[in-house]
């Protein structure tokens, strides 16, 4: 029997509207690889479905392990401790090369605390993290088996010519992210009041896009119904979309409290609309971002620090305007077919 090449076992949330990072991620790398290595060589195994899937999970290791030469697992925190574990024991008469994933920047400080994770994740051929501070932080910890892949989407760059550069206030800001406590929103929301508040006049307008975490409905509903006209909820904006709708804003707020967070993908989606994005300077920011060049950087967690930011952009608009041309150049660096090829190169 001959062997496909590429099986991927991940969330791919098949006929379900989901729009979360891990679902993103999934999904692109899985259409990218098709694209690179050839849509008939790449099987996609999607891991919805909790228990039930749980309950099948090692028949379906098995079929892949059986019909495939490599091996991609793709799971967040919740799936980790089951999932690399048993596709490492499931691989051992079969030697097939396994790779992993990782989605978002919390395994370095995880991995350490579980023993089975830690040898699990060594017999892994090898993992693919999305920024530099990861992969410094798993060289530490002694992990050999590593590659470095940064984020990447399919996204429509905007045309320099059409970029959008506004002078005047009011001047129109916007999250694009997650929507809970842990992405800063409450901090974005005071930031912005306190610069109105401050000079007295509606000089930012807050718009919040993404999906409202689950389990989350109440705090945010509770929250908006005691914000003013120029804070608004506008919804979740459709994936093809959102260079379009990004196009139209002075700047993007990515205000994260996860210090451990990983590659964020709407710093791409920000940067192809050529608008600048200003965030909290936990490590994957920093990488991303040159404050000044491409972006600006605050303490994360600090709302009083963003508030002067903003003061100072409001004062001098010059200052966003400037790095709408770098921003389109940095998103460049991030298009899928040159990252994929840290992935396909590896492929046997």
């Amino acid at each position: 029997m001959q062997l496909k090449k590429v099986a991927i076992l991940g969330h791919f949330a098949f006929g379900k509207d989901k729009a979360n990072g891990q679902t993103i991620k999934t999904k692109i790398i899985g259409e990218a690889l098709r694209k690179e290595v050839g849509k008939n060589e790449v099987d996609f195994f999607d891991t919805m479905g909790g228990w039930k899937f749980l309950l099948k999970m090692p028949l379906v290791m098995i079929r892949m392990l059986l019909k495939h030469r490599n091996i991609i697992i793709m799971p967040a925190y919740k799936g980790i401790h089951l999932i690399t574990p048993l596709i490492v024991m499931l691989n051992m008469p079969f030697r097939r090369k396994l790779h992993y994933v990782v989605i978002g920047g919390w395994l370095p400080s995880y991995v350490g605390k579980y023993l089975v994770l830690r040898w699990a994740v060594r017999k892994i051929d090898m993992v693919y993290v999305e920024t530099q501070y990861m992969f410094k932080e798993m060289e530490c910890k002694g992990y050999q088996n590593l590659r470095l892949m940064p984020n990447f989407k399919y996204i429509k760059i905007m045309d320099e010519a059409n970029l959008k550069f506004a002078n005047t206030p009011p001047f129109r800001l916007c999250t694009f992210s997650r929507v809970m406590r842990e992405k800063g929103i409450e901090d974005a929301i005071q930031a912005v009041k306190k610069c109105n508040e401050t000079l007295k006049q509606q000089v930012f307008k807050l718009d919040i896009y993404g999906l409202v975490q689950q389990g989350q409905e109440q705090w945010f509903e509770q929250l908006m119904s005691l914000q003013p006209e120029e804070i608004k909820y506008c919804g979740i904006v459709p994936f093809d979309k959102s260079t379009e709708v990004l196009g139209n804003y002075f700047a993007l707020l990515f205000t994260t409290r996860f210090w451990t967070e990983g590659f964020p993908g709407t710093l791409i989606d920000a940067m192809s609309a050529g608008v600048p994005p200003i965030a909290s300077d936990c490590p994957s920011c920093k990488e991303i971002i040159v404050d000044g060049q491409s972006g600006l950087l605050f303490p994360l967690g600090d709302f009083e620090k963003l508030a002067d930011r903003l003061m100072q952009c409001a004062r001098n608009p010059s200052t966003i305007n400037n790095m709408r041309l770098q921003c389109i150049k940095k998103a460049r660096e991030y298009m899928p077919e040159h990252i994929i090829k840290v992935l396909s190169s590896e492929i046997v």
